[in-house]
């Protein structure tokens, strides 16, 4: 299928919540058999744990609701532009470090919150659950699956899917 739907998932460190938005999409994705629609992938606006994968927390997290997360973590790049057509940061610090890259209109038009999609439409941030505890995580997946359930929802609509 020629025309995917581009999406990749950004947070600081891609260890934590975009490896588990990544994640929770292909889940999502497989469960709905759409998987052939969408490219989906996870960076972070910090390069210091390229290569590395998921936060031990966060996979023991999505593995107890049936989830695996599988990615392995690298940097956002301004090529990354070129290839998703949407761009989802979990913060408005991550969103200031993708905006400072962007090159054009264009560029700047494909990021935003992911929790413009929870259900109140808040645009709040989702919180980074690494230096706290296990309750952390767990409220993180509440959040961003609630919100990526809500995109997906959303993209299948606008696409007819």
């Amino acid at each position: 299928m020629p025309n995917k739907i581009n999406i990749i998932f950004v947070c600081l460190g891609n260890i934590c919540r975009s490896p588990l938005a990544d994640g929770l999409m292909l889940h999502h994705l497989k469960e709905r058999g759409l998987t052939d629609h969408f490219h989906i992938d996870s960076a972070g606006t910090y390069a210091g744990h390229a290569g590395s994968r998921a936060d031990e927390r966060m996979r023991q997290t999505a593995k107890k609701h049936g989830v695996e997360l599988l990615s392995i973590a690298r940097q956002f790049t301004v090529e990354d532009f070129d290839h998703f057509n949407y761009i989802v940061v979990m913060d408005d610090s991550n969103y200031q470090n993708v905006i400072r890259m962007t090159r054009s209109e264009s560029d700047r038009s494909k990021v935003f919150k992911l929790r413009t999609y929870d259900n109140h439409q808040s645009n709040k941030d989702v919180e980074d659950p690494y230096y706290g505890g296990m309750q952390g995580f767990e409220n993180c997946f509440d959040v961003v699956d609630e919100s990526v359930n809500n995109f997906l929802n959303d993209l299948v609509q606008q696409n007819n899917l």
